[in-house]
């Protein structure tokens, strides 16, 4: 028997004011040990496969290399999986991130913007942690839901 509460609408407090309704969850756990013999094993052409220019840029000019395409790379994970695809119907280089501190910020393109637009996806939050010799990210996909719908 399906709880009654899962068919009701997202409740407003306020009339008149969009309230938030959570279209997607992520989370990834990456070890950046792995991560940097990835990094060690392709080239720089082969890296360009999996993250942007902006991303690689970032990440070589980090303090711990490794650690920030670890956040990048989880955050990728992360992002497909709020998605609903993985990444099986997405380019890596669909999903840009950018670290800046311990927020993270995303750009989406070409069929990750298309998906994200589908499910009415307006906002991502993202967050991630260092966990001893891993990092979690953690992506929340949030739709707007005006008052009265």
């Amino acid at each position: 028997m399906q709880s009654q509460c899962l068919k009701e609408k997202p409740f407003c407090f306020l009339a008149h004011h969009p309230c938030f309704e959570v279209k997607g969850l992520g989370i990834d756990l990456v070890s950046p040990t792995r991560i940097a013999r990835l990094i060690e094993r392709y080239a720089d052409s082969s890296l360009g496969l999996l993250f942007t220019l902006n991303e690689l840029q970032y990440c070589r000019l980090a303090s711990d290399p490794n650690w920030a395409y670890a956040v990048c790379f989880g955050a990728k994970e992360a992002i497909g999986k709020a998605l609903a695809t993985g990444l099986a119907e997405i380019d890596w280089n669909e999903i840009e991130t950018n670290p800046n501190g311990q927020q993270l910020t995303v750009c989406l393109r070409g069929q990750a913007r298309v998906r994200a637009q589908k499910l009415n996806i307006q906002r991502w939050f993202l967050n991630w942690w260092h966990l001893e010799a891993y990092v979690l990210v953690h992506a929340v996909a949030i739709g707007i839901v005006k008052s009265g719908e």
